[in-house]
């Protein structure tokens, strides 16, 4: 009677691990192909070592792929702060820009950051160096009454937003901001325009009058 209760015992022991083998098997075989049936006798040790080997190949493709990708978004690094200085100054550092006949670039020259060197303190301009979404900002600052101010951000030879006001007589200091989010093709300029009749004030020790940009994600080309 012990000797059956035993053999007994290690028959249910034995039928568990063939269970989960033959189950594993009739899934491998249902999607493997549906016009392929695999019958329970197919299942061998080659089966499963080309299942696992599929796997395998299939999740180091992934981790290749999640790695190119987190590289391409981490090779291109765009970001720039850059402040207007005056051509002439006042005792205090204060000096105004234009106004001009015609609309002339604001350049300015003084650069708090440039990573990737993608604007230009000599022309004002920012060109971008990948196809993608960018963000920028302007501010400008003026002192001075009875004049027309502002500012006008451009791409390319297009205007896309500006700041303007007249400041009367009992309106002496003022600031204006704006900003766009911009898609740009590799190439495309981004700059500041002051318009004609307008200026604006610097000052040559502090960044009052300014301009910013940086790119906030790259899109591959065709998007």
């Amino acid at each position: 009677i012990r000797l059956q209760v035993q053999t007994k015992t290690m028959m249910k022991k034995t039928m568990l691990p063939l269970q989960l083998i033959v189950m594993v098997c009739l899934s491998y075989g249902q999607a493997d192909d549906s016009t392929n049936q695999h019958s329970t006798s197919d299942c061998s040790f080659g089966s499963f070592s080309t299942l696992f080997s599929g796997l395998s190949a299939e999740v180091g493709n992934l981790r290749r792929e999640v790695e190119d990708l987190r590289k391409s978004r981490n090779t291109v690094g765009v970001a720039f702060s850059a402040a207007l200085r005056p051509p002439t100054q006042d005792s205090q550092g204060y000096g105004n820009t234009g106004p001009f006949q015609a609309d002339t670039n604001l350049v300015h020259t003084h650069v708090i950051t440039n990573v990737g060197n993608a604007f230009s303190p000599r022309t004002g301009v920012f060109t971008a160096p990948v196809n993608g979404v960018y963000y920028f900002t302007f501010t400008s600052y003026t002192w001075k009454n009875e004049a027309n101010i502002g500012v006008a951000l451009y791409k390319n030879h297009e205007e896309v937003a500006l700041v303007y006001e007249y400041q009367d007589k009992g309106d002496n200091e003022d600031f204006a901001s704006n900003g766009a989010t911009l898609q740009l093709a590799k190439g495309d300029t981004v700059s500041l325009v002051l318009p004609s009749g307008f200026q604006v004030t610097g000052n040559a020790f502090r960044n009052l009058s300014t301009f910013s940009g940086f790119l906030l994600f790259h899109i591959e080309e065709g998007q």
